[in-house]
């Protein structure tokens, strides 16, 4: 359904700053999110930029926390395309592309899931009522090893400093901090792979005393780095007890200048990443690190960094990344590291990531390539936040102020007083465990850990009673996907269909969306807005109203179940409940056989209360050795049979998963990276420029990439095109259409790109531009007033006169100012109260002289008008006063600067 919105005041369509509410003070600690002390809040402004496109941007009355998460400005629900945060921390921007002026009424800002310009926290305000909870936990199985525990050996702990690197796009180079873990120098551990932490987007710098953010780089007394890179000494500490070097590197000069950047500043965290591995090419020896087993660890922000570095790093270089574990990452580009084993870890109750989008880091690695057979597992962990998992954003144990993500004390599902709520110890032990497993895994091949990450029920008994599952593709998996390589099965009773894997905001949405019922902004982590660019996958939706009736896929290429377990990735619709089936496998004869998934029929939705439920896929994992009569080397149809009076499941995917990891080929997948480009506006209507695009590696087949224009208003055609790339291609470029015209424009008019890959290849650098340079003159300004003498009672006039149209709208601002010397000012109360409270923030005395008010007049014409006039009304107040002046400063702003003129008018009684 759409965005629920409060009434709004009408704000008019003029590029006019509007206030809409004032906040209350700042709490002394960082709150997640800004919590404005009553009615509506920020200010909307819209300004045209000429042919079509609009700056639209919103200013809050505080700085934005620094969180993972970006600020996006969406109309009806739909995001207008990646915004930029202003250089003061509180104003959002993006431009968009629409026939006429945005309705600010239809805008919001959100971030995390929370609209910023409106009162309260929507996220924890549509979590409330009965909660509807998994029936029980699912049965898993204690493995004998245990990541989570100590190793044997002692460890030692050091840190360095190197030089800072300057980077692309950022004031200030960028600090080399790394905090060393690792056995002591007479450890017999043998060769020590390398394991390094990068965290997140955090604030990063504060004031000791009064817990104050700072928002100066770098940290000025009395202010103190936030040492974000300390947050996991405790995993660490067990990797390096296991044999392991790890160490953790500090991005502080990332966080405090990413707000520019339009990745989020992704291709910064990977060159530091990349600089600190160079740095530990001269210490390997010393240290008796192997640097061909490396595993990147990011958190947050720091997720996509170290996968972004996975995608750069080539393979001739002096060290290999052998696998990586995300934390609750973030993932803006819709990028993964093909041939990189890769856990992420997704923490249910994610206030600052929180619509997971971190699972695109499996789900958009499926299609890429065929030969991928490198790992791709999502691991689910309920009850767990965003922040627990680095100890320096935990409250009670970092040096800084500290806060719980998700925001809400009370008792309700993610509340922190919840019993389904982990505490941050044991988030911890759940963090420790699976990334130390994950790490063992991709350096060790210590398959006996596999369990933990594709999809079974197992446990280790450091986590304790925490629930986590998790799935997984690759890892030699033969896979069958819905749509693609099969289709649907002749259903008996059951609703079937292949649905797109996409969700809408109409409170009406077509039947073939998957995601199409309710609220599911934040809870359909596999699915996408369908106005994204990105591409969607199909999927298999199957609903029953009586036990027996079925539904499934036909397959183009029989699955071969001889060697292996069939995995299922399946979603549980939480608004039907808890569902109860069976599996049947029909081999190319025709004999069949009915199944019961491992641990039973019954398959639990995931938790549910209020808004929020999420959407994620459970492994439903079939064990074929008891299909008696069937041929498993041929399996061509696979059905679900209901046995529940109800339900419905949408299945992602099927395979054949073999019992052990496949090898992984030693190779990358290409990267595209698109540039920037000027044009000259020149006089045509119709124009094109050519932004170019490179090719880093080497393409040996066909791929391909989905190119689009961004930000544009919803129900307005959007420009995209498919871009086919040809084996042994290294560059082209994309053709993108511009208008041209004679008249003044703003000097450089943007189009932004984005590119997201389908198959063959990967993006790097994602984003693209055109730059449209304007060529033509600005035209003269003139001010005048209407009349230099006016009646007492009557208005003054100024009017404002550009030489020739232009593309753009106008702004005007006059401001009353002291009169010429030995004239009289006009008072307060020579004009009437009503404009008086329009303009004058204060009431004073009637005799107080007008110009002491600083009051001011904001005026704004379209474009295409050459002229507007400004009044300021006056009154008859009965005195005789003799001859009094009004002198206006008009400040006219043009694409080419700011024009000032002072003018006066008389007022005569």
């Amino acid at each position: 359904m759409p965005v629920p919105r409060s009434l709004v005041a009408a704000v008019s369509a003029l590029a006019l700053t509007v206030p809409l509410g004032l906040a209350g003070a700042a709490p002394a600690a960082p709150a997640p999110r800004p919590q404005p002390a009553g009615g509506e809040v920020g200010s909307w402004r819209v300004v045209p930029l000429g042919e079509g496109s609009y700056r639209v941007s919103w200013r809050s009355p505080t700085r934005l926390p620094v969180t993972s998460d970006r600020p996006v400005v969406v109309a009806d629900g739909r995001s207008l395309g990646t915004a930029q945060l202003g250089a003061d921390g509180r104003t959002v921007r993006v431009v968009v592309r629409a026939p006429q002026s945005p309705d600010p009424a239809s805008l919001d800002v959100l971030l995390s899931g929370d609209r910023l310009d409106v009162r309260g926290d929507d996220v924890t305000a549509r979590v409330g009522g009965a909660a509807a909870v998994r029936s029980a936990a699912p049965a898993a199985t204690t493995l004998p090893v245990d990541p989570g525990t100590p190793g044997p050996y002692p460890v030692v702990t050091s840190d360095y400093q190197l030089d800072p690197v300057p980077l692309p796009g950022m004031a200030q180079p960028i600090e080399m901090v790394g905090h060393v873990v690792e056995p002591a120098p007479g450890a017999a551990t043998g060769p020590r792979p390398l394991v390094l932490f990068l965290h997140g987007r955090h604030s990063y710098c504060y004031n000791p005393t009064t817990g104050e953010d700072g928002w100066d780089w770098p940290c000025a007394a009395p202010y103190r780095e936030i040492p974000s890179h300390l947050g996991y000494d405790y995993l660490q500490q067990v990797l390096a007890s296991q044999g392991f070097t790890t160490v953790s590197v500090r991005v502080n000069g990332i966080n405090a200048q990413d707000w520019q950047l339009l990745d989020g500043g992704a291709d910064a965290r990977a060159a530091i990443v990349e600089r600190h591995l160079d740095h530990w090419v001269g210490l390997a020896a010393a240290h008796q690190v192997d640097l061909s087993r490396v595993v990147l660890v990011g958190h947050s922000r720091g997720g996509e960094g170290v996968d972004r570095a996975s995608l750069e790093i080539p393979l001739d270089a002096p060290y290999t990344i052998v696998g990586q574990v995300l934390l609750a990452p973030t993932n803006f580009g819709t990028q993964t590291a093909a041939y990189v084993p890769t856990v992420t870890v997704l923490p249910y109750c994610d206030g600052d990531v929180y619509d997971l989008q971190g699972q695109r880091f499996t789900d958009s690695a499926r299609d890429l390539t065929t030969d991928d057979t490198s790992l791709k597992s999502s691991v689910l962990v309920l009850g767990a936040n965003h922040n627990y998992f680095n100890t320096e954003w935990t409250p009670g144990l970092s040096q800084a102020p500290a806060w719980d993500d998700w925001g809400d004390p009370g008792s309700a599902l993610c509340g922190a007083g919840s019993p389904r709520r982990l505490s941050d110890s044991e988030q911890r032990a759940v963090g420790t465990a699976y990334v130390a497993g994950a790490v063992r895994l991709f350096t060790k091949d210590e398959q006996d850990l596999l369990p933990l990450y594709d999809g079974s029920a197992a446990r280790v008994a450091s986590t304790g009673d925490a629930v986590v599952l998790s799935h997984a593709i690759g890892g030699g998996r033969e896979l069958r996907r819905p749509g693609v390589d099969s289709g649907l099965a002749l259903a008996v009773g059951a609703d079937t269909q292949l649905c797109r894997g996409s969700y809408s905001w109409d409170a009406v949405s077509p039947h073939r969306l998957c995601g199409r019922d309710g609220w599911l902004d934040g809870n359909v982590p596999h699915w996408t807005e369908v106005h994204e660019f990105t591409p969607s996958r199909r999927a298999l939706e199957v609903a029953w109203s009586a036990a027996g009736q079925t539904g499934g896929l036909v397959l183009d290429d029989p699955l071969d179940l001889s060697t292996g377990r069939l995995e299922l990735r399946t979603v549980v619709d939480p608004t039907v409940g808890d569902v109860s089936m069976r599996v049947r496998l029909v081999d190319s004869a025709g004999a069949s056989a009915v199944l019961t998934p491992e641990g039973g029929p019954d398959l639990a939705a995931l938790p549910q209360e209020g808004g929020l439920a999420k959407r994620w896929a459970q492994t439903v994992i079939v064990d074929p050795g008891t299909a008696a009569g069937v041929d498993l080397a041929r399996i061509a149809e696979v059905d679900l049979i209901g046995e529940s009076d109800a339900g419905r499941v949408w299945v992602l995917d099927l395979a054949a998963a073999p019992d052990t990891l496949a090898a992984v080929p030693r190779t990358r997948l290409p990267v595209v990276s698109l540039g920037r480009v000027r044009v000259v506006e020149g006089d045509a209507a119709s124009a094109t420029a050519r932004v170019p695009f490179t090719v880093s590696g080497q393409l040996t087949r066909r791929a391909a990439l989905v190119v689009g224009v961004v930000s544009y208003l919803p129900r307005v055609k959007r420009w995209t095109q498919e871009l086919d790339l040809a084996p042994g291609q290294t560059q082209g470029s994309v053709v993108v259409d511009y208008a041209g015209n004679r008249l003044d424009d703003i000097a450089r008019r943007p189009v932004d790109l984005v590119a997201y890959p389908r198959f063959g290849a990967m993006t790097d650098t994602y984003f693209g531009r055109v730059v449209v340079l304007d060529d033509d003159p600005t035209p003269r300004v003139r001010v005048r007033t209407e009349s230099r003498v006016v009646r007492e009672g009557r208005p003054a006039r100024w009017t404002v006169r550009l030489a020739h149209p232009v593309q753009y709208g106008t702004e005007v601002m006059l401001r009353v100012v002291r009169g010429p010397a030995g004239t009289s000012p006009l008072s307060v109360g020579d004009v009437p109260p009503a404009w008086l409270r329009d303009h004058v923030d204060e009431a004073l005395p009637p005799r107080t002289p007008l110009w002491q008010t600083h009051a001011v007049v904001f005026g704004y014409f379209r474009p295409g008008r050459t002229e507007a006039s400004f009044a300021v009304p006056t009154r008859r107040d009965g005195r005789h006063e003799g001859r009094e002046t009004l002198t206006m400063r008009v400040r006219v702003t043009l694409p080419g600067g700011r024009s000032a003129f002072t003018r006066t008018v008389v007022v005569a009684d």
